[in-house]
Order: structure tokens, then sequence, then C-alpha cells
């Protein structure tokens, strides 16, 4: 497998070796480094990206943090999701309070106009 610049979320980059290693925002590997992007160049998965650690395939020991950026994305769009759903059922539950004092309101004005 051979290892090419990648595109991503990106805070900055570095040059390694002649490549340019895009750096992530919020990932980290498991040795606690800031992830990288890279692209896959084998041939079952040609140009997929995915988050590696910084010393991947270097003689330095690095640590085993793999994965592809696109299940990363479908995750943190699962999650917004969910967090959308819980936002619906929040103004549900709200407009529901709203009309239930709104309705006392008016009983409390037919009470007090008879």
């Amino acid at each position: 497998m051979s290892l090419s610049s990648g595109m991503g979320e990106s805070s900055g980059s570095a040059s390694i070796g002649g490549r340019t290693l895009t750096r992530t925002a919020g990932r980290r590997c498991k040795c606690g480094r800031q992830s990288i992007v890279y692209t896959s160049k084998i041939e079952r998965n040609p140009n997929r990206a995915f988050l590696g650690c910084p010393n991947f395939k270097k003689k330095k020991p690095f640590c085993d943090f793999f994965r592809w950026v696109d299940d990363v994305c479908n995750e943190r769009m699962e999650l917004e999701d969910a967090r959308i759903h819980n936002v619906e059922l929040d103004v549900t539950e709200i407009n529901f309070k709203l009309k239930y004092v709104d309705m006392m309101i008016r009983e409390q004005d037919v009470k007090i106009s008879e």
C-alpha cells in the first residue's frame, strides 16, 4: 500500500518525505497524537481516505489507529440525526405544554367574564 496526501477537516499540515499530510481536527490516534488523513492506494479501496497515526509506516513505533473517513462522517451524521430528533421531540412537548397553558388561560378568562 502506498500513501499520499489527503483532504479532510484540516487544522494544519506537515510535509514529511515530500508528501503534504493534512492534520485533522478532533480525531486523535490511540497514542494521543493528532491523526492524519491518508489516501489508500490499494486495489480494493483505491483513493479512499482514512485516518491514521502520524507515525504510520515509519520505523518509529506507531499505534494501530485506523478509521475510514467516510465511516467517521457517517457516524457523525447519525449523531446529528439523533440530536435533531431529540430537538424535534422537545419542540413537540413544548408546543403541547403551550396549548395546555393557553387552554387554562381561556378557561380562566371565561370564569372571570361570567
